[in-house]
């Protein structure tokens, strides 16, 4: 029997763990683990609305060893520490702190990413990251407290028309401008829930961006709409503006003043984590990827496979894939098809690419492109685009629970937004 590791529940990971576990999970084929530091899963795209308030993760969540029980594949909790090729075995570290050894047959890293702070002097001593659901988490919850602290200068009357609390943001990619859009409404809902003072205009929210415009990966048209929208909700919006450090009172630019900010929040770029890069020889990308043939597998070792953010995938075009949650999507379906062919001793699929468009959600509504057929675009926006936004994520869910559960997890969801909606802003002191 193969022992198949999965390393990673984020997108892909999980897609190719419970695939795998209804085609080979119940044969004397293959026996399938999936590994993650985590007890749950949550799509990366949503974690923004963690850090807001919008989104309760105790209610979207998918607990890896339910899906792994439902679909024939095992779920061990530990951190992936250290690859020995030789004796195909991993490291990982479990929730005891011990170090444990994992042997495998087929080896699936699907680590995800991490914010690459290109060594900007002061990044990581001084700037919130959104990388993961715990991170997302403590950024809410340092988003309230700061709320909060706020709120005893109010009710004390100690503000002047100046005092707002400075928000900025570096980072002009999908992640900053979608929680950017969130943190007006947030502060509306932490009034509306007792602290009537606060409302959004005591807040000053910053868009960071090194190039000319925001969203490089979107037409220019499209991006200078959501510039627009974003600018209505009180953002200021940044361009040209290239950060040299961050210290305690703020962001400092290349080029003009500092940029002075009681919050600062890294989302500028994705890199695969450090401990990655050449790992047991493997050969990686200047972002820590590792290096993959058009199978997915490793260009030094045929039995690892690598999907995801992680993954440095070379397409015809001259680029690699990009670390999005649609590339990780079309890689386990790959990745997928070819362990299974692997097993059966077929040729293996080469990894294609297919650039489906990308919608911005801005609160209470959302703004993108839609690729059609022939590479043709159709921008879209209101709520036709909030529509397509949700629908995606609703397909990865589908892709999980199937379509009947998915339909009985939204409405669920639904209903516990609106009784559960403005709960973690409640019962502040």
């Amino acid at each position: 029997m193969q022992k198949i590791i999965i390393i990673g529940g984020g997108a892909g990971g999980l897609e190719l763990a419970t695939d795998l576990g209804d085609k080979l999970g119940k044969t004397d084929k293959a026996q399938i683990t999936l590994i993650d530091k985590n007890s749950y899963h949550l799509w990366k795209p949503l974690l923004h609305e963690v850090a807001t308030g919008v989104l309760d993760e105790q209610v979207d969540n998918i607990y890896y060893a339910s899906q792994g029980q439902q679909h024939n594949f095992e779920f061990t909790q530990g951190t992936f520490t250290n690859l020995d090729r030789n004796q195909k075995q991993i490291s990982i570290i479990n929730h005891n702190d011990e170090t444990v050894l994992v042997d495998y047959d087929i080896l699936v890293i699907a680590i995800g990413s991490t914010s690459n702070d290109f060594g900007t002097p002061g990044v990581k001593e001084h700037c919130i990251f959104l990388d993961d659901q715990n991170a997302a988490i403590r950024l809410r919850e340092t988003l309230i407290n700061k709320f909060t602290g706020f709120c005893s200068i109010i009710d004390d009357d100690q503000t002047t028309k100046e005092d707002k609390i400075h928000i900025a943001i570096v980072g002009g990619g999908a992640t900053g401008v979608e929680l950017a859009s969130e943190l007006p409404h947030m502060v509306e809902t932490f009034g509306a829930c007792g602290r009537n003072k606060m409302c959004s205009d005591l807040l000053d929210v910053s868009v960071i961006e090194a190039t000319d415009r925001i969203l490089p990966a979107l037409p220019e048209k499209t991006a200078a709409s959501i510039t627009k929208t974003l600018k209505k909700q009180g953002i200021h919006v940044l361009t040209n503006t290239m950060i040299t450090k961050a210290e305690s009172d703020g962001f400092y630019p290349k080029e003009g003043e500092t940029i002075k900010a009681d919050m600062m929040i890294w989302t500028a770029g994705v890199k695969a984590p450090d401990y990655l890069k050449e790992i047991a020889g493997l050969e990686s990308s200047r972002s820590n990827q590792l290096v993959v043939k058009p199978t997915l597998q490793t260009s030094r070792d045929d039995s690892i496979f690598v999907i995801g953010d992680c993954a440095y995938a070379m397409q015809d075009n001259g680029h690699a894939s990009p670390p999005t949650a649609q590339a990780a999507h079309q890689m386990a379906k790959v990745c997928y098809e070819n362990i299974v062919r692997l097993l059966n001793n077929q040729s293996l699929k080469t990894f294609k690419y297919t650039d489906k468009g990308t919608v911005i959600s801005l609160h209470d509504t959302a703004e993108g492109v839609v690729k059609l057929i022939g590479n043709s675009e159709m921008g879209v926006k209101g709520f036709f685009a909030l529509m397509i936004h949700k629908l995606l994520y609703r397909m990865h869910q589908a892709s999980l629970l199937g379509i009947f559960k998915t339909i009985r997890f939204a409405s669920a969801s639904k209903f516990m937004y609106k009784t559960k909606s403005t709960s973690i802003f409640s019962n502040r002191d």
